[in-house]
């Protein structure tokens, strides 16, 4: 059973209605009605604990799908409209680095949940995961950042199905990284992911300026902002993962959306392993929103969340 069936019974069994349900559990009506029908699912825990609360069931039992049908985390309207915009800004390619059909994409989806499934099982048979925690770069860890990209860029070297000839080497992008990592280390943009103390991987991550906010909520006849009104995003780089540090993207996204619900990731084009990036955005409901040709060089794709 989905998490979406399972709200629908609980909160039948309850006596609730959907408007009800909603306004005890301090949540949109369009949002349950959308979480029922299996087209998206609560991004905190602490969510699921509300509805658990409300509906007087167990967090655990709401949240854990026992269940080989699998809801992906991208509805198929919303699948075929990402890759639209993606075809239609980027004509000339890369071509769709994304699953050909919607039901390959939910598919790999499910593939991916039985893994965290097992990971789930394992941690609690008393197997515990490593606990990563997330901190600012300092001026002291410079080494640790630039050997962790050193160390990438040797395996991604070793990658099958990567045109090896068109692969940076870490010597010929030393300089500029170096200047950029000063630079960000300087305006505390950079973060390091430690796994058990053991640094393994650094992102970027860019906040919109204080005052963009208000800005944004500036409206014609000091009209109050509405869910529809633009926000800025945070823009994140990254991550650069040790090759044998898993999951560092996950963690990235969690981090940076609890700092900013709004994100953009900008993706080179020119980087043979592209498609990869590409196509790991593109499955956790990232589109392209602009193509930076500025730079033949550095040719960049900027994705935005479009579940946010």
């Amino acid at each position: 059973m989905t998490f979406g069936e399972k709200l629908r019974r609980a909160r039948k069994e309850k006596g609730l209605t959907q408007a009800e349900l909603a306004l005890q559990a301090g949540l949109g009506l369009r949002t349950i009605i959308a979480y029922e029908k299996g087209e998206t699912y609560p991004q905190k825990r602490s969510t699921y604990q509300t509805l658990a609360d409300v509906l007087g069931v167990q967090a655990d039992d709401l949240r854990n799908e026992e269940t080989s049908t699998y809801a992906a985390p991208l509805s198929r309207t919303q699948w075929e409209n990402i890759k639209q915009r993606y075809e239609d800004l980027l004509p000339d390619g890369p071509a769709w680095p994304g699953d050909s059909t919607y039901e390959d994409y939910c598919e790999k989806m499910a593939q991916t949940a039985r893994v965290n499934a097992a990971n789930n099982d394992r941690n609690s048979t008393s197997l515990e995961l490593p606990q990563v925690t997330i901190r600012p770069a300092l001026a002291k860890d410079f080494p640790t950042l630039l050997q962790i990209c050193k160390d990438r860029y040797r395996f991604d070297s070793t990658r099958p199905g990567v045109d090896k000839s068109k692969l940076s080497t870490f010597e010929s992008q030393l300089e500029t990284l170096t200047q950029l990592l000063v630079g960000w280390i300087s305006a505390g943009q950079c973060f390091l992911m430690e796994s058990n103390g053991r640094p393994g991987a650094w992102f970027v991550l860019q906040l919109p300026a204080p005052d963009a906010y208000t800005d944004a909520n500036k409206r014609k006849g000091d009209a109050k902002a509405t869910t529809s009104t633009p926000l800025p995003c945070a823009t994140m780089f990254g991550p650069y993962t040790d090759p044998h540090f898993a999951g560092a993207s996950k963690h990235m996204l969690a981090f940076c959306h609890a700092c900013c619900p709004r994100l953009a990731i900008e993706v080179p084009l020119d980087d043979p392993l592209s498609r990869f990036l590409l196509a790991y955005w593109l499955d956790r409901g990232f589109a392209p929103v602009s193509v930076d040709h500025s730079s033949a060089a550095r040719m960049q794709v900027r994705m935005a969340n479009s579940t946010h």
